[in-house]
């Protein structure tokens, strides 16, 4: 199955030069469809065209025949968000062209006769689970020799929560910003790029902010510390532990229990490796089994 960009999404994606980008298209293809960039989808009569939620070029996205499937990619919370050109004229599913959405904003898989749905949290645990014993860092620091925590967001959004947590953690150690870093990942992908995780593997937390509240909002924050193999301290949506087991990460949505958490957890290496090693999904998780409705979608596309 072939897999293209756009030139809107490449130019976001790839050449970007800032830290939002995926460090190449195939780290892309296998972030972004972890479960169709396989050697099974051998199908090169097919090919699905990416596109991205800010184009301005609606005139890349027609309703191509011959078996190419357009695909809508947006990571944002278009909800909150107002700059996007494709959603302000289309809203979430108003362009007939486009045959699948992945949504970071939407927490459900949904389908209709014209198009599917298919949430980026079900994806990104997809990814998650597949390369987790791949991606980690060089080499694992001693836990004897870890920093206490730092402070991995820094935007101005959700300015309360966030100085709530910092002023708990700051009676408990030195709590260093990302900021000290930016000779080290100022051209670095923020998607567990080596340089990321070989940093955030020197502490014992990492604090890690979502920038808005959407049930099924879930950005790399959370998985670039797993594949750290640091303590995530996480704010996130309501619905957090729907997707993640509660005990491999400490809600920081529920400050009360943050100070005594990371106190059990600080000095203890045996806890500590408990924690990191836990399983860092729900047993309950119910991903809608989105990966087989995809294809057979797909597959019904190319038949009519």
């Amino acid at each position: 199955m072939n897999i293209i960009l756009s030139k809107s999404a490449n130019s976001y994606w790839i050449d970007n030069p800032k830290y939002f980008k995926i460090e190449s298209f195939d780290k892309f293809k296998k972030y972004f469809l972890p479960d169709i960039d396989n050697d099974k989808h051998n199908d090169s009569n097919t090919t699905l065209i990416i596109h991205h939620i800010g184009e301005e070029n609606l005139d890349e996205i027609k309703n191509i025949k011959n078996l190419k499937i357009n695909i809508m990619l947006s990571v944002e919370n278009c909800y909150e968000h107002k700059h996007y050109h494709h959603y302000n004229k289309y809203g979430n599913y108003g362009n007939g062209n486009i045959k699948i959405y992945l949504y970071n904003h939407i927490d459900k898989y949904i389908e209709t006769d014209s198009y599917i749905v298919v949430p980026i949290i079900y994806i990104q645990i997809s990814y998650l689970l597949k390369y987790f014993q791949i991606i980690k860092p060089i080499s694992n620091i001693e836990f004897s020799k870890k920093k206490f925590c730092i402070i991995a967001s820094t935007n101005s959004y959700r300015d309360k929560i966030k100085q709530n947590v910092i002023s708990i953690l700051k009676k408990i150690g030195t709590c260093d910003k990302i900021d000290i870093y930016k000779s080290v990942i100022k051209d670095k992908s923020c998607y567990h790029s080596q340089e990321l995780l070989n940093l955030f593997n020197n502490y014992k937390f990492v604090f890690v902010c979502e920038n808005s509240l959407t049930n099924g909002y879930i950005t790399e924050k959370i998985f670039n510390c797993f594949f750290a193999r640091s303590i995530p301290i996480y704010s996130g949506p309501d619905d957090v532990n729907r997707y993640f087991n509660k005990y491999s990460f400490i809600n920081a949505n529920h400050v009360e229990n943050i100070e005594k958490e990371v106190k059990e957890l600080l000095n203890n290496e045996e806890l500590f490796d408990k924690k990191i090693l836990s399983n860092k999904i729900n047993e309950t998780y119910d991903n809608e089994n989105y990966s087989l409705k995809m294809q057979e979608f797909i597959n019904k596309i190319k038949n009519l």
